[in-house]
């Protein structure tokens, strides 16, 4: 002891000191042993793994020492995502590499990807049938009339097939408000309530034709951008549609209850009445001179 009459006692007492310290360290080392865990080069032994933890303390890779497999773990430390040896998840039993990919477990290294190897897959994928015993379950196709009311438009008839048609014609493709595509159609098994369409040349005549300069849309937006330069698109030629549309509402497109567009390709027929009634004016004309004696 310090400051002992008798020297052997210092050492004496260091050394039932450093018994105490080794009792103490034997002691923890018992109860790790009796929990399953023991120290191991580079790491600790839990339960016959070899776990090796990160610099934070969280669990990086964890041995199996008898299949010499590792298992790599997520940022916290407690989720499985890689294995490399013995596979548990897509083939048990073998051997592999195989990872988590979102919930599902993945081989890899195999030379094709198929359904078998995929944990978690579905019994049922997108309602197709995929060969595979696990697979089970079909989805009836779409009847006629189901395809018809998914197209919803004015002539649904005409939306009920894929187009076949005559082989290397081309159709027109048309898109419903809804969202939904069609092949224009004109035959008269699609149209009811048919009457003559009218317009007269002075009404025709209101129509002008002009040049202009596309606006731009605002691209953070999608608002028309009026001070935007340069315009995507200038000299271009056409109609504007609210003038059109207080002569032929008709040849004229809403969308969001605004007039939007020209139906460009339907002023050809609104052309017809006027062409078909000046021809006749001409014809009558003509009479009239021969009935006068002229030679016309």
């Amino acid at each position: 002891m310090p400051g002992s009459q008798f020297p052997g006692e210092d050492a004496q007492g260091r050394e039932i000191k450093d018994i105490k310290r080794a009792m103490q360290q034997f002691a923890a080392a018992n109860v790790l042993a009796t929990a399953g865990i023991s120290a191991t080069t580079g790491g600790v032994l839990v339960n016959g793994f070899m776990q090796f933890k990160r610099e934070d303390g969280t669990l990086g890779v964890q041995v199996d020492p008898a299949t010499g497999t590792f298992t790599v773990y997520d940022a916290p430390g407690t989720a499985e995502v890689a294995r490399f040896g013995e596979l548990l998840e897509t083939a048990p039993g073998e051997y592999g590499v195989e990872v988590d990919v979102g919930g599902t477990w993945v081989r890899l290294g195999a030379q094709a990807v198929t359904w078998d190897l995929v944990s978690g897959r579905p019994g049922v994928s997108g309602g197709a049938t995929i060969d595979g015993s696990f697979i089970t379950g079909t989805v009836p196709a779409a009847s006629d009339s189901a395809r018809a009311e998914q197209a919803d438009g004015p002539t649904p008839e005409a939306f009920d097939r894929v187009v076949g048609g005559v082989p290397g014609t081309w159709y027109e493709v048309y898109m419903h408000s809804n969202g939904d595509f069609g092949r224009g159609s004109s035959s008269a098994r699609y149209k009811k309530n048919v009457r003559d369409f009218t317009i007269t040349p002075e009404q025709l005549m209101q129509l002008r034709p002009v040049v202009y300069d596309r606006k731009a849309v605002n691209p953070e937006n999608g608002s028309i951008a009026d001070d935007y330069t340069p315009a995507v698109s200038v000299d271009e030629l056409g109609l504007i549609a609210e003038e059109v549309e207080q002569v032929a509402p008709q040849l004229v497109e809403y969308y969001d209850d605004v007039v939007d567009n020209v139906k460009y390709h339907l002023l050809g027929v609104a052309l017809l009445p006027v062409v078909k009634q000046q021809a006749a004016d001409i014809a009558a004309l003509k009479q009239a001179v021969r009935d006068l004696g002229g030679n016309i």
